[in-house]
């Protein structure tokens, strides 16, 4: 009769090709069964329960008794190709590439859910779904979140961290983006940072060194350089405009272009209220045009070149008057102050035509008529010599009416 046994647990099993199948135990028990089904399903539930992994999947498993790992104080280690990849160290460390050595390395990427397989570039981290998945040169690059860098082609040493941050960028240089959106739509440049949900997010930015902090600063810009735009949604459609500086919320939001403006402030808006070149605004108290300066509050702008409606030329206008303890004006040349009228030849308005010239004008000679000093102002300095001049004038006057005196008093002696 043909026979096969098989040791389970210190007991053995006798199959026996008969009805009968018999359990001898080591202190020679014996046990009968009458059906052989019984014992193959024991069997089975011998083996199920000691089985490994199934590579096409496994249901019924728990968590605590099941899982892939060591149980020993050993690394877990994951290879392809017959080479390690990655392992996970008791300490619950990740080590990549086996490199577990402290130092520098210089000739890796580091892809999760983004990258290639097909570049040449080192130093690159993906981390997000689509990310940096098409670069192809450059490399110390770095995309965080999903979309991240997605079209990025060729560059060096970028840093998106944010859903869709640099994710229609083609190639750029040392370019930062910081915020869902942030420089999404920017296309080629160097030195660019936005920070910031959709900062320099929108416009297909291709120029350098522009910085933009502040959700939707500066996010329509389509060519410009070393813009500095600090503060949510400040200069937000400027699509064209270089070398603008902005501290403050909402600053000049609607300007399409302009270059060139200083503004500091919350919510201000320009003179120019869409292209406005040259302005600065401090907090609408202190405002200016192309260097000339203004303090107060203004109605229209300054001009740029400085001349009033008198003619002459400023580069600072105030409202409201200045206090102050000392006021110092330069003169500028010697023949500048008045002493001239001291001198031999100086020839003076006999008295006669002097009382003529007041009759009819109403005001001494030289000296601005009332409505001319309210539509003009006066010139301080100009006026002080004026009426330096005069006392001068006075002053002779005086002298030559003492001569006469002292004259007539002689003959009447």
């Amino acid at each position: 009769m043909y026979s096969k046994s098989v040791t389970i647990n210190g007991n053995y099993v006798i199959f026996y090709t008969s009805k009968e199948i018999i359990f001898e135990k080591t202190f020679n028990t014996k046990i009968t069964m009458k059906k052989t089904i019984i014992v193959l399903a024991a069997i089975a539930g011998i083996q199920t329960s000691a089985q490994a992994w199934n590579l096409t999947g496994n249901a019924g498993t728990t968590p605590n008794n099941n899982f892939i790992g060591t149980t020993d104080n050993q690394s877990l280690v994951f290879t392809t190709n017959n080479a390690e990849k990655m392992r996970i160290t008791p300490e619950g460390r990740f080590i990549f590439y086996n490199i577990g050595t402290p130092g520098m390395v210089w000739d890796k990427n580091l892809f999760f859910g983004g990258g290639t397989d097909n570049t040449t570039t080192t130093n690159n981290v993906a981390f997000g779904m689509g990310t940096l998945t098409q670069v192809t040169g450059g490399g110390g690059n770095t995309a965080f979140g999903n979309n991240a860098l997605s079209s990025f082609s060729n560059g060096l040493c970028n840093v998106a961290v944010g859903f869709n941050s640099m994710r229609h960028t083609d190639s750029g240089n040392y370019n930062t983006a910081l915020g869902m959106n942030a420089l999404e739509y920017f296309k080629q440049g160097l030195g660019n940072i936005g920070v910031g949900n959709s900062a320099i997010g929108s416009g297909s930015l291709i120029g350098d060194f522009n910085v933009a902090v502040g959700t939707s600063a500066l996010r329509y810009i389509n060519s410009g350089n070393y813009n500095t735009i600090i503060g949510g949604e400040s200069f937000r459609s400027l699509a064209k405009g270089s070398y603008n500086i902005n501290i403050g919320h909402a600053n000049a939001r609607l300007i399409t272009s302009g270059s060139n403006n200083i503004i500091i402030g919350n919510f201000i808006t320009t003179y120019n209220a869409t292209s406005p070149e040259n302005e600065l605004n401090i907090g609408n108290w202190i405002v200016g045009n192309n260097g000339t300066i203004g303090i107060g509050q203004f109605s229209t702008q300054l001009p740029a070149d400085g001349i009033s409606t008198d003619g002459a030329k400023y580069k600072l206008f105030v409202k409201d008057g200045i206090r102050t303890e000392r006021v110092k004006v330069d003169i500028s040349a010697s023949n500048g102050w008045a002493d001239y009228v001291f001198a031999k030849d100086y020839k003076l308005m006999p008295l006669k035509e002097l009382d003529h010239f007041i009759s009819i004008n109403g005001h001494l000679p030289e000296v601005p008529t009332t409505e001319e000093a309210i539509k003009n102002g006066i010139e301080l300095k100009e006026m002080n010599i004026l009426l330096l001049k005069k006392v001068e004038e006075l002053t002779l006057y005086t002298l030559e009416q003492e001569k006469r005196i002292q004259a007539l008093e002689k003959k009447i002696k």
